[in-house]
């Protein structure tokens, strides 16, 4: 076998051609756009002795992430050096096709005021999936760190899988360069990280988690931070929640549950429309019951919602009904689709546009609802 080593996929405006030299079978390329399911993936198709090629016709802005798949398991493709660890499926290869966006990543490379950062470990509470005591990180904008009437004023960002959200994602840094460029009104965030083995059940729609969150959670980091109340007596409370995934059906829950902390939702990739959520060999069955049930059965919560999912994800089709089903319910909601897939690159890109929205930068932070 010898691979080709030449740039791959090569890209146009309008797909990706992948090429493979070498000795057959070639691999299958899957990723992004099939849901990672080589049964799905692009098959090579001889184009002369030893080379292989397959077609992928795809939007001229997206992002892509993509796997070669032998039978004797994954290769890599030495044509695209560009990898990267986005959480799901190992260390994936990828690309932007022409016409993408990388503000993110322009973000993150920008010379902007750090932000402080503490990382500890933090008890949840009995009520939380274990192990209780998590990893935890409080972040500070440098404008709210030299100045304690500004930080108490601020609103609290609590993110679900926020160890990823910090690592992967690059949010601390995200936040720094929107809020001294005026892009977003400051906010301080409490990144906290997942149960682990424990998190499909802790992040399916759990009004324990909730409970652990904006009891224990919340009221922790505005000790520990400095900052005002987040729960309101009456309306949207001061607090907004983030995540993605599975994180994502739960920030829309800890939003549907208790709008009197969490006045702001942003849910990223949600699969709350799955009445069954297949996880790897086991399934958490019946999802609607504990959230979308409540929207249809009860007077709309008053929160702020943005949710969105990338063009290329299978839950693209479920998050639209979601979107639907949540505007027939008079909810206040934003629904974007953006051009890419279940990573966190992709979910960095659209917080890009969330935060903004969520956090307008005329909006006074210490306002007691939600603008």
């Amino acid at each position: 076998m010898n691979p080709s080593r030449s740039p791959n996929p090569r890209v146009d405006e309008h797909g990706a051609t992948f090429a493979w030299h070498g000795a057959g079978p070639p691999p299958v390329v899957a990723g992004s756009w099939c849901g990672w399911d080589p049964e799905r993936g692009l098959v090579l198709e001889r184009v002369d002795s030893g080379r292989w090629e397959a077609r992928l016709e795809i939007q001229p802005d997206a992002y892509v992430e993509y796997r070669l798949y032998r039978a004797d398991g994954v290769v890599a493709d030495p044509g695209n050096p560009d990898r990267i660890d986005n959480g799901f499926h190992g260390r994936n290869q990828r690309f932007w096709m022409p016409r993408a966006t990388r503000r993110a990543e322009e973000l993150i490379r920008r010379s902007a005021p750090r932000g402080h950062m503490l990382e500890a470990r933090m008890d949840l509470g009995w009520l939380a999936a274990p192990p209780a005591r998590r990893r935890v990180a409080f972040y500070l904008p440098d404008v709210a760190a030299r100045d304690p009437e500004v930080r108490r004023s601020l609103p609290l960002l609590v993110v679900l899988d926020g160890i990823d959200y910090l690592r992967r994602g690059g949010l601390a840094v995200m936040l720094d360069a929107l809020i001294a460029g005026g892009s977003m009104a400051p906010v301080a965030a409490l990144f906290v990280d997942n149960a682990g083995p424990g998190r499909p059940s802790e992040y399916a729609a759990n009004d324990f988690t909730v409970a652990s969150l904006a009891d224990v959670a919340v009221p922790a980091a505005v000790e520990e931070l400095g900052l005002e109340a987040q729960r309101v007596a009456d309306g949207a409370g001061r607090a907004a929640i983030l995540g993605s995934s599975m994180g994502g059906l739960m920030a829309l829950h800890a939003g549907v549950r208790r709008p009197d902390v969490f006045g702001r939702v942003i849910a990223q990739s949600t699969s709350a429309m799955l009445e069954e959520l297949p996880l790897r060999d086991s399934v958490v069955p019946q999802i609607r019951l504990t959230t979308l049930a409540l929207l249809e059965a009860t007077a709309p919560p008053p929160v702020r919602l943005w949710l969105d999912v990338g063009d290329l994800e299978d839950l693209a089709p479920s998050n639209d009904r979601l979107a639907a089903m949540l505007s027939r319910r008079g909810l206040d909601l934003t629904y974007r689709r953006f051009p890419g897939g279940h990573d966190h690159t992709s979910w960095a890109e659209s917080l890009v546009d969330a935060l903004p929205a969520m956090f307008p930068p005329t909006v006074t932070s210490n306002a007691s609802r939600v603008p």
